[in-house]
């Protein structure tokens, strides 16, 4: 369950941070001033970090949630192959 929430947790924050971008970015700075500049482009690739961060993180815990739901969905396999085995078995003594 904290799985599930992890991964839509993350893609609503990312999906958040993208609409979010030009309200929080505003406008580049004219060119002349190269320490404003340095400062936007500073504040660019770190918002674009924490974007990034974000959706990998929401696809890793996709990831595991996958895996998690595979690995139970073959055990439920097993159980429901071995109930038929023994039911065919009991069915076969019977006889």
């Amino acid at each position: 369950m904290l799985l599930k929430v992890l991964t839509t947790t993350f893609v609503i924050f990312g999906l958040g941070l993208l609409v979010g971008l030009p309200f929080v970015m505003g406008h580049k700075p004219s060119g002349e001033d190269q320490v404003e500049l340095a400062r936007y482009g500073t504040r660019v690739l770190a918002y674009f970090g924490v974007t990034s961060l974000a959706w990998v993180t929401a696809a890793f815990c996709a990831v595991l949630l996958m895996r998690r739901t595979r690995k139970q969905y073959a055990d439920e396999q097993k159980e429901n192959l071995k109930g038929l085995i023994e039911g065919t078995l009991r069915d076969h003594e019977r006889k």
